[in-house]
């Protein structure tokens, strides 16, 4: 099933395809047929059979034509030619080597499977199987008219009657199985719809199920844990920005591909992270994050930020340190603290936070994250994406020693 091409391109380029393999298939039948009469010249001097070989030229040449520019003009051209081959082939065996003509004889039989084999002029399987058709009862008729000329019995060739029902069967098997596949591909296309529609939701889930953690699930710890009295003004600020990222729908807008990643988008994710209470100190170069595809890059910042939350939330330390770096294909952010540390579990890292919001995220985009961390030696968490720019050439200076 031809499920790389659409319909129909794939109809086209099959039937194109059967067309010329029948052009092919009778060119080497006046091949071997100029090479049994110039077989005959050589062995047998005192007959003589070499103007059997002017009818074939002009036939050769219709057939490159066919096959090169098909048309129905050289289509017809070539059938009367080879009509008229046929008869010639005939007419000159029976004069020079004497025999009874025949309609099974094998050189005149070689001619009139080319002619056969024009197959069709062009894409169309029921337009093959009208050429093919008119090639048999060219090939018949001519062959039936000098027999009959020369006062012998005619029947038809079982041999060309073959070649022809051989030839319909391929085409009508190809046409049963185009019809199939026009039934078949919808459905096939429709499957790939479906799967495209449901990978796009388990993204949305994804970035769903991590954006109730960042927001909600962390708020209410927040609360949970704040003293008694009214919030702190950078609590109260990161939760209402939660609250109008909850409401609104900017989550689910895509950034233009070419907006550049600037200090102040970095400054910003840093704010709404430390929520004023969490001093970082950021080294690195801040415009390999250019490097990331837009959807990637975004989920990028949100990894490191929730990271940076869970420092400010549970380390109980006041301080923390982001590093991004750059490879050849990737870019990186390693986050550390020097807080209580906790004690990742086998299977995973032992909490919600890290687990969705980190990891998850960041196996959603195609990269991958570990964490290292122990009680009372802080954490360090290690984030890696694959950059889809490369990196911008550096040259050297001309006046380097």
């Amino acid at each position: 099933m031809p499920l790389g091409l659409p319909p129909h391109l794939a109809s086209s380029t099959a039937s194109l395809a059967v067309v010329r393999a029948g052009h092919a298939a009778a060119a080497a039948s006046l091949a071997a047929a100029a090479v049994v009469v110039v077989t005959l010249q050589v062995t047998l001097p005192e007959i003589t059979v070499w103007p059997a070989l002017i009818v074939l030229a002009p036939m050769i040449g219709l057939l490159v034509l066919l096959d090169r520019s098909p048309s129905a003009f050289i289509g017809a051209g070539y059938l009367f030619v080879g009509g008229a081959c046929i008869a010639w082939f005939t007419v000159i065996g029976t004069a020079q080597l004497g025999t009874v003509p025949r309609t099974d004889d094998f050189t005149v039989g070689l001619v009139k499977s080319a002619v056969i084999l024009i197959v069709g002029v062009g894409p169309g399987i029921l337009r093959a199987v009208a050429w093919t058709t008119a090639g048999l009862l060219v090939a018949e008729v001519s062959s039936a008219v000098v027999i009959v000329a020369l006062d012998a019995n005619w029947t038809p060739a079982p041999g060309s009657i073959i070649l022809w029902a051989f030839l319909v069967a391929g085409l009508a098997s190809l046409r049963l199985h185009r019809l199939r596949a026009r039934t078949a591909l919808p459905l096939l296309y429709r499957a790939v719809r479906d799967e495209m529609l449901a990978e796009t939701r388990r993204g949305f889930e994804r970035r769903a199920t991590a954006l109730v953690h960042d927001t909600v699930l962390n708020d209410l710890a927040l609360i949970a844990q704040h003293d008694e009295g009214p919030l702190r003004p950078g609590v109260a600020e990161s939760i209402s920005a939660d609250l109008a990222t909850l409401v609104g729908e900017d989550w689910l807008a895509e950034d233009p591909d070419d907006t550049p990643v600037e200090a102040a988008d970095f400054a910003r994710m840093l704010a709404d992270a430390t929520a004023g209470e969490l001093a970082v100190a950021v080294s690195g170069d801040l415009a390999v994050l250019d490097r990331i595809e837009r959807d990637a890059r975004a989920e990028f910042l949100r990894a490191i930020g929730q990271a940076l939350v869970n420092v400010r939330r549970h380390a109980g330390v006041a301080e923390a340190e982001v590093v991004i770096g750059a490879g050849h294909d990737d870019v990186s952010a390693m986050i550390v603290d020097a807080g209580c540390g906790f004690e990742p579990s086998p299977g995973g890292d032992g909490r919600l936070g890290v687990g969705m919001s980190i990891l998850a995220r960041m196996e959603a985009i195609g990269g991958e994250a570990q964490v290292w961390s122990r009680e009372g030696s802080g954490t360090t968490v290690a984030l890696r994406v694959p950059a889809t720019r490369p990196a911008p050439v550096v040259a050297s200076g001309d006046g380097a020693p």
